[in-house]
């Protein structure tokens, strides 16, 4: 069976490594949550390029037959979460992402290894 949450995931990773985001990470949380399977992180320096890189993400998603099936954070550009039901993609502008320490409260998820595109 083809897990559809992981190739969400993985896509989104080389979509985010080719764009050369700041530190992408997916860690597994379906052991330890039931909002989803995937936690999709990264960061960019400018609000402007986080802006960019969500459109960029869900526009080659869409691409490849994976439609979102929410969005939120669009309008400030400080933390954009693109919900795939079984992924969750945050991308979030680097001084959001130092505050929230999203990796730390999700420090028990083991964090996948995708090889750099």
């Amino acid at each position: 069976m083809k897990d559809s949450g992981l190739e969400i995931a993985r896509l989104a990773i080389e979509i985010c490594q080719e764009k050369k985001a700041w530190q992408p990470i997916v860690l597994k949380v379906d052991e330890l949550t039931s909002i989803c399977s995937y936690i999709v992180i990264v960061s960019q320096p400018v609000k402007a390029q986080v802006k960019a890189l969500a459109k960029m993400v869900e526009s080659e998603l869409s691409d490849n037959n994976f439609q979102v099936d929410g969005r939120e954070g669009f309008k400030a550009g400080e933390w954009i979460l693109l919900d795939y039901g079984e992924v969750l993609i945050n991308i979030l502008h680097q001084p959001e992402r130092d505050f929230y320490r999203l990796e730390e409260i999700w420090r028990k998820a083991p964090k996948l290894e995708f090889e750099e595109q």
